[in-house]
């Protein structure tokens, strides 16, 4: 892959297309979210018919977004030209069963790593901060307008994706494009609000959980953590208000890379986190267990159920 973006193949695609239908990975997040909806309203300005879908549903935090409200559950059930995947890796990971993909032009739209290259048009650059860097630059090479709106939305998800520009991703180039962002109006204040969260108390009981259960293995040095259902259940929490504990876990200066796993029903989630001075590309562990991701910031999922023992937890 290249940081040399080839826009051509993917602006033909879509300049033929009429209905489109935008989907991330399942549980989206505000990279992939942001993306989806700073190119739709582009593109809605021209006629183009979009729809944007992810599995899971909107996550509390996003509701921000502007256009958030459009998020569908799953793809719609018409006559569609073109499907477009943001930060999905594989062409599977969205998560919905027999999805029918035949004689649908493919384009794909990433910053991992490890994407199959699997559209029929690939814009997916490894050197790219977050997905919406390389939206931002699409939009550019198209002549279009960023207005307020798609701003917010390109900003936000290159905020979450650097960590708050505090990971190695953060560029000198993709600073440049943040800064034209805000004077484009995205207020990068308003953004950092929601990253960092509003720290509510069913928030902070949360994360209380996750630290009473954090342990640190001594022969892997990692520092590692784990919350199940039924916990998250006692104290009426959700899954969302344990986003940022991985994060929070590789703050530990013994520990090589942070693990945290959060169960939901038989799905056991697991995210990793890394530094570069640290050497650990967790990216690859994540491989191993069928997930993905980048060098620093990685996942992936198993089924089954997390039970707590003498010895520690154990997956069933």
């Amino acid at each position: 892959m290249s940081n040399k973006l080839d826009f051509g193949p993917s602006k033909e695609i879509i300049d033929g297309s009429n209905i489109l239908v935008f989907v991330s990975h399942e549980f989206t997040d505000a990279d992939d979210l942001g993306s989806m909806l700073a190119l739709a309203e582009v593109l809605e300005k021209s006629g183009k018919q979009i729809f944007i879908c992810s599995r899971g549903g909107l996550p509390d935090n996003l509701y921000f977004l502007p256009g958030s409200e459009k998020l569908l559950d799953a793809p719609p059930d018409i006559a569609y030209d073109t499907v477009c995947f943001f930060g999905c890796g594989e062409i599977r990971r969205p998560g919905f069963e027999d999805w029918n993909l035949d004689e649908k032009k493919i384009i794909n739209i990433d910053h991992h790593v490890d994407n199959k290259l699997y559209g029929d048009a690939n814009l997916v650059d490894e050197f790219a901060a977050a997905t919406c860097e390389v939206v931002y630059k699409f939009i550019k090479y198209s002549g279009e307008d960023i207005t307020k709106s798609i701003a917010i939305n390109l900003l936000a998800g290159i905020f979450f994706d650097t960590g708050g520009f505090r990971h190695a991703s953060t560029t000198p180039e993709i600073l440049e494009i943040a800064a034209d962002l805000v004077r484009r109006g995205a207020r990068i204040d308003r953004i950092a609000k929601q990253y960092f969260g509003q720290n509510e108390l069913i928030r902070m009981k949360a994360w209380a959980k996750a630290f009473e259960n954090a342990r640190f293995d001594e022969e892997q040095k990692m520092m590692y953590s784990t919350v199940t259902e039924e916990e998250l259940a006692e104290i009426g929490a959700r899954p969302e208000h344990l986003e940022g504990i991985a994060e929070i876990l590789n703050t530990v200066p013994e520990a090589k890379f942070a693990m945290f796993l959060k169960q939901g029903g038989d799905e056991i989630r697991a995210s990793l986190r890394s530094e570069n001075y640290k050497g650990v590309d967790v990216s690859e562990i994540a491989r191993r267990f069928g997930g993905g991701g980048h060098k620093l910031a990685a996942g992936f999922k198993l089924t089954g159920k997390m039970e707590k023992t003498k010895e520690g937890w154990k997956i069933t």
